[in-house]
């Protein structure tokens, strides 16, 4: 058990690392939120709130190890001690960044290089990355500024915006959002809502229970959106695609063209713009609108 709130100290700790041979850093902290940014200067800096007894506070130390060019930094504190946030800045030769949390929320901003992230129970915001791999149980993601992302998580919603590479998010119970993503979009969630808006690439989107909205513009690589109870609302006025919607028992509504009807399944096909790429959406039970 942790010592009772009125004996707990406050106290703020700080060092400076020389990287040495270091080119890639992994930092592990149990909890705590961590913000990590870019360094002024060719050291690692970092600056620990610990709350704790004074005695145990006293002899606290982080604990670094290196192997080749790898540097760890944990802080494996005793169970007296509560790590509420720490603070890290990296210099420019650090180009590979792996980020471990239990529970404490993950906050890189700035950092031009490859990260991994992972917090089991807290939310992850990162802005300015190079490639991104990204994962938690429950809390959000988001993404800004970033080149290539692969999301993954349980409950948690997904928001990425100005990608410049692709996209591939899996969740089972989370939102994901998308906008101007310039690469490929993947985005597979079984209860969640699929909001993707003007993609460059080629898109693949599905939803089980899910909504799915989509907005093109006149650059897309063409694709599909596929949804088994939920709606699908597109937003196609300058888009360039050959399009065609499919549902079981829903409705298509697309003003100015002929939805087939009858006994099966309800269907309509037509070229918007040039019609260079290829779109098609489906959902079995329900509606499918074309604004």
């Amino acid at each position: 058990m942790r010592s009772e709130g009125a004996d707990l100290e406050i106290r703020y700790f700080q060092e400076s690392i020389g990287p040495e041979a270091a080119e890639r850093m992994v930092l592990r902290m149990p909890e705590g939120a961590i913000t990590i940014s870019r360094s002024v200067d060719d050291l690692i800096h970092a600056e620990y709130e610990l709350n704790g007894s004074a005695s145990l506070l006293s002899m606290w130390r982080s604990s670094v190890r290196r192997h080749d060019s790898i540097l760890i930094m944990t802080n494996e504190t005793p169970k007296d001690i509560y790590t509420a946030s720490v603070s890290v800045s990296i210099p420019e030769r650090i180009k590979d960044l792996e980020v471990h949390s239990m529970k404490g929320e993950i906050d890189i901003r700035d950092c031009p290089i490859d990260i991994l992230a992972i917090s089991e129970l807290g939310t992850v915001h990162i802005h300015g990355a190079h490639n991104v791999e990204a994962s938690n149980v429950q809390g959000s993601i988001t993404l800004v500024n970033c080149g290539s992302a692969t999301i993954n998580t349980i409950d948690g919603s997904v928001k990425c915006s100005k990608m410049n590479g692709s996209l591939h998010v899996e969740t089972q119970g989370g939102d994901i959002q998308a906008s101007r993503i310039k690469g490929n979009v993947i985005a597979l969630t079984t209860g969640g809502d699929i909001s993707v808006l003007k993609p460059e690439g080629r898109i693949r989107l599905i939803s089980h229970d899910g909504d799915i909205e989509l907005e093109l513009s006149s650059v897309f690589g063409g694709g599909e959106a596929n949804t088994y109870s939920g709606d699908i609302n597109l937003m196609l006025e300058q888009a360039n695609v050959e399009f065609r919607a499919e549902t079981l028992s829903g409705q298509i509504s697309s003003p100015g063209t002929t939805i087939s009807s009858g006994a099966g399944p309800r269907r309509c096909a037509y070229k918007i713009g040039q019609g260079t790429k290829r779109l098609h959406v489906k959902s079995v039970l329900g509606d499918i609108e074309v604004e």
